[in-house]
């Protein structure tokens, strides 16, 4: 009798099998509820690190411009036609190995951006402007910026 009370005891231990699918439903109606919240972060957090890397790549620009560098030494010299292609140029000149320098009292002054994935300056492309007269590039916010999910 003692052996048949140890094993109803031990076979009332555990969980049942209704607790348990109780547990698995609460778990995936909070899965379902957060997902979509993280994605949202998620896509916040790549359109503002978008936001960051135009407002970097206008203001090195902008800034070794009017220190006299050269367009050339910028990586705009001819005709570029495109935000996209102006921001490709001017980040594979400010992050490459020759550096820039301005002119006169600038002269020692080196401007540079640190390297940037291919994705991050596309991605930053939504949130410049690139006049080819001029040969000025500008940073602006009310662009859509439709970044990529995963440009993190």
């Amino acid at each position: 009798m003692k052996v048949l009370n140890k094993i109803n005891n031990k076979a009332k231990a555990g969980f049942s099998l209704v607790e348990l699918l109780v547990v698995i439903a609460v778990i995936g109606i909070l899965a379902a509820i957060a997902i979509p919240a993280l994605s949202n972060v998620f896509e916040s957090s790549s359109k503002a690190k978008a936001q960051r890397n135009a407002q970097n790549i206008a203001s090195v620009y902008t800034a070794a411009r009017a220190a006299g560098a050269t367009t050339a030494s910028l990586g705009v010299a001819g005709t570029v036609g495109t935000p996209a292609a102006a921001a490709t140029a001017v980040t594979d000149a400010l992050s490459g190995t020759t550096p820039v320098t301005g002119s006169g009292s600038f002269a020692t002054t080196i401007f540079s951006l640190s390297k940037m994935d291919p994705l991050d300056v596309a991605a930053a492309d939504d949130f410049l402007t690139w006049n080819d007269t001029n040969k000025t590039l500008g940073y602006d916010a009310s662009q859509t910026g439709a970044v990529a999910a995963g440009g993190n």
